[in-house]
């Protein structure tokens, strides 16, 4: 609910009243199942998206990474407000004081990207699995004998537990999510009136970065629980490096790839980047 509040403070001091309406999806409900067991798309997305198509809510709040690359008909994402920090991060039990120590670590996580991910660096390294929100995951770590999990930096400042942090992860080695640390903003095609409040209010590196990344999702015809990942590194005010990973399944090996790029032509690049992460399978 905390990303939904401040999308309602944004239009709150637009001059609209707003309502937060509470929607239990599948992936919330299922917590006790892998991720990918219960469902292939969409699994934090699909009733939400039911209560905008009904009317029953005129916004529908997501965390952008969790969203398939492609929306309803007559439904699109607003720009977002923010653009946070994309790192994945280390929560455990020890300072985190060197990368390599992952190896000799027991990590609790339920993510495909992030298991495939220290698997390819640290192939013996111990992985259990774990769902739930930020502070229940934190919760099965500590009282598990895991000594760490593997969460987003931007989940864990928005309920302001950074304190909780033991290190802070290479982006360009555990590549992050598409989108991650953004806010999916679902609304009508209609409403124009909404689209131009986020507008105004929009951050335009967010928005960039939007645009790149669900394009390098769409391209690859990835899955919310498909291991990919995409890092933009800003280089200059001109110049930027375009990482990414991904492998056709869980099982599959982990194929890396960077690609030079500029932000006028990282929407054209990042279709290189695929190619390259794709392979010649």
């Amino acid at each position: 609910m905390t990303q939904a509040k401040s999308i309602a403070e944004i239009l709150n001091e637009a001059g609209l009243e707003t309502e937060l309406v509470a929607v239990s999806t599948k992936g919330d409900q299922f917590q006790h199942l892998p991720i990918d067991r219960v469902g292939k798309n969409g699994v934090f997305v699909g009733e939400l998206e039911s209560a905008l198509t009904s009317g029953h809510v005129d916004v529908a709040v997501h965390s952008l990474k969790d969203m398939p690359s492609l929306l309803p008909e007559g439904y699109l994402l607003a720009p977002p407000p923010t653009s946070p920090d994309v790192r994945d991060v280390i929560v455990g039990k020890a300072p985190l004081k060197n990368e390599e120590d992952l190896a000799k670590m027991t990590i609790a996580t339920g993510s495909n990207r992030r298991r495939s991910q220290l698997l390819h660096f640290y192939p013996g390294v111990s992985i259990e699995p774990i769902r739930g929100n930020i502070q229940t995951r934190i919760e099965k770590m500590k009282a598990s004998h895991a000594d760490g999990t593997i969460l987003a930096y931007a989940g864990l400042q928005r309920a302001d537990l950074t304190h909780l942090i033991s290190g802070i992860l290479d982006p360009t080695r555990f590549i992050p999510s598409p989108s991650q640390g953004l806010l999916g903003i679902e609304i009508s095609e209609e409403r124009h009136d909404l689209l131009q409040i986020f507008k105004e209010v929009s951050d335009p590196y967010a928005n960039f970065r939007m645009k790149v990344e669900r394009k390098y999702q769409r391209a690859l015809d990835a899955s919310c629980h498909s291991p990919i990942g995409i890092y933009i590194e800003k280089k200059n005010k001109t110049d930027i490096l375009l990482h990414g990973c991904f492998a056709k399944d869980g099982k599959s090996p982990l194929r890396y790839a960077t690609v030079s790029s500029t932000f006028h032509t990282a929407e054209d690049d990042v279709l290189k980047l695929v190619q390259e992460v794709k392979g010649h399978d």
